[in-house]
This record gives structure tokens, sequence and C-alpha cells, in this order.
């Protein structure tokens, strides 16, 4: 669709340009003066506008507790609080939740893991509850316990 779009404005200014070349000279350079002061606007835009893109950063500061844990047909719910202490606003967080089959305290295995995307806009200094839905591991597997770690976070950029 963009390619269109693009196509469309070329072949229009093109034509533009052709007209007002055959209506002389003065038209010509006023229109070319013109797509010439609009193409610098865009490319102005374009180079500025890379200073707002939200970028994927390590999860330092955020910190999520897992509360509550329920089995369903289609899955396993997973609830609790996200706390935002970065300093930058968050607008999504990777998360992994593990099933994990344990012989002991100390020694667990994971048996299932499931990459969850939580979108979720956390302002710096907030705390929020959130649930997400994983999947039940293979059947025939006990799961002793599920954990629920941040990956990373997609941040705003600091306001300067």
């Amino acid at each position: 669709m963009r390619l269109l779009l693009v196509l469309t404005v070329v072949i229009a200014v093109s034509a533009l340009l052709w007209g007002s070349w055959q209506w002389g000279r003065r038209p010509f350079l006023l229109i070319a003066s013109l797509v010439l002061a609009g193409l610098i606007v865009l490319a102005v835009g374009v180079w500025q506008g890379g200073k707002d893109d939200q970028v994927y950063l390590p999860p330092k500061g955020v910190e999520l507790a897992l509360s509550e844990i329920r089995d369903s047909e289609s899955g396993v719910r997973l609830s609790g609080t996200v706390r935002n202490e970065g300093t930058q606003d968050v607008a999504a967080l990777s998360l992994q939740a593990q099933a994990l089959h344990c012989q002991s305290a100390d020694d667990c295995q994971v048996i299932y893991q499931q990459p969850i995307t939580l979108q979720m806009y956390l302002p710096r200094g907030s705390e929020y509850q959130f649930a997400v839905v994983s999947r039940h591991p293979e059947e025939k597997t006990r799961v002793d316990r599920w954990q629920l770690r941040v990956v990373e976070k997609l941040a705003y950029p600091e306001q300067k």
C-alpha cells in the first residue's frame, strides 16, 4: 500500500513539473522550488522522527510479583502485580512463563516454557495488576510450580 502511495505521488509530481515546464520557465521554477521545499520538510520529519522511537531494553527496574495461578481448560492464568521502578515509561513487557517439576526445594527442572507479551503502559513509579494466560504443558507431566519472569521491556525514550 505504501508503495502505491509513493508511486502515485511521484507520478503526480512528475505530471505537475511537466505541465509547468510547458507553461513556461517561471511556473516551472516556482513548482520545482515548492517540490524541493516539500522534500526537505519530509526529510527533516523522517530524520527527527527517530528520536521518539520505542526501544527494547533489559528489564532493569521492573519488578514482577506472581500472586495467583489458576488452571482452566484452555490454559493457566497467571496474575499478580508489576511495578516500574526504572527511569523510563514502559510500553510493553516480554515475559517468560515456565512450568517447573521439582525433585526438592532447590532442584527444579523446566518442563515447559512459553514467551508472553504483556501490552501495558507503566509510567515511572507505578504499580498495576496484570493477568496473562499460558498454555498447559504436555499431558501426563506434573507441574509443581509456575514461574514468570521479565525478559525485556519496550520503553519510551527519556524526555530531556
